[in-house]
């Protein structure tokens, strides 16, 4: 092992480091207790489920539009962001509603929504990685990728007709390739058990990524693969991806941590930002402001999909999925941009 990894491991144990390793099972269990419960019984499902759209996915919503308030010398992107690509993600959805109804909403959604937590793993994995000499660096990665892969090609070669209580259209996918891109993900899996038991000195400094690598294989596995129904799976993953976003998020605000240094852009003038990010340092007023702020998105997608109803098209799912589409378009930009001294971000 290097110096750089002996130097690193020594550090390993420090508050910091332990509470990210609390947090990444704290939010791997909370994942799984949520699939349990939701496996119990059907109103026990819709009771996740509620508060999952209402405290977790709605203000993982606003979430990301708080980041792209954070971006005042990109302001021409930003323009693009706010105004432009609601317009074509709608135009988008609209043209997939008018060719497929609601089936093909849903196929585009579990599609896009498989690749989006995949994307975030990576980028909050990247911010994880202390760097160390250990074999096989690159294949962690590849797992992050290669797991929901093999669940998508398991769901879809599962063949099922409803999600969400909607229908569903999944491309039709031998179950032979759904298998052996389940032996090629074991395999990796098991390579990279054996890479880090062959570096055991360096586990303890890298420990928070091995634990979020780790922690993104399980949900992938039980989401995906172990439990048979799509919609309680999904929900496993959606509350482990949306409770991971508003974290990250509401570290990024904060100066000074070791993912907050870059919260502001170092040129801003605005004042105002700066006191609004004041406003919102304490964890219960970000959390609170992004449950109210997203319950009243919610709301109001919801009425003016209710009152276009009369184009007869699913416009209520058009109005919620444009606002779910575009947060992943904005996601895509706002974190690939590069910080000073940081890697690139999470989606």
């Amino acid at each position: 092992m290097t110096a750089h990894a002996q130097t690193a491991s020594g550090s390993a144990t420090n508050p910091a480091m332990r509470q990210e390793q609390w947090f990444i099972f704290g939010n791997l269990f909370a994942a799984l207790s949520a699939g349990a419960l939701a496996s119990w019984s059907t109103p026990m499902m819709l009771a996740v489920l509620y508060v999952d759209i209402w405290l977790l996915a709605n203000p993982h919503i606003v979430a990301t539009y708080t980041r792209i308030g954070a971006m005042p010398s990109r302001k021409r992107l930003r323009w693009v962001l706010i105004v432009v690509a609601p317009i074509l993600v709608l135009a988008g959805l609209a043209v997939v509603a008018l060719a497929y109804e609601a089936a093909g909403l849903f196929a585009l959604y579990f599609v896009l929504q498989t690749f989006h937590v995949a994307r975030q793993s990576y980028g909050i994995a990247r911010r994880h990685d202390r760097r160390l000499q250990v074999p096989c660096r690159g294949l962690p990665y590849l797992l992050i990728y290669l797991l929901p892969a093999w669940g998508y090609l398991h769901r879809s070669a599962q063949a099922p007709d409803s999600f969400l209580g909607y229908p569903i259209w999944l491309p039709p996918v031998p179950q032979e390739l759904a298998f052996a891109a389940g032996i090629a993900a074991v395999a990796g899996s098991l390579c990279w058990f054996a890479c880090l038991g062959y570096a055991r000195g360096a586990q303890q400094a890298d420990g928070p990524f091995n634990s979020f690598v780790l922690s993104h294989l399980i949900v992938s596995l039980v989401g995906y693969v172990w439990i048979s129904d799509i919609t309680v799976g999904w929900l496993v993953v959606n509350v482990w991806h949306n409770i991971q976003y508003l974290v990250f998020v509401y570290r990024q605000r904060q100066p000074g941590t070791a993912t907050g240094r870059d919260c502001e852009e170092p040129d801003s003038p605005s004042t105002h930002r700066k006191s609004l990010v004041e406003m919102l340092r304490p964890p219960a007023t970000f959390f609170l402001t992004c449950a109210i702020c997203g319950a009243l998105i919610y709301a109001a997608a919801s009425r003016v999909g209710e009152s276009l109803l009369w184009l007869g098209l699913p416009t209520i799912l058009i109005a919620h999925f444009t606002l779910n589409f575009h947060h992943y378009l904005a996601d895509g930009l706002i974190w690939k941009r590069r910080r000073t001294g940081r890697p690139d971000g999470i989606s």
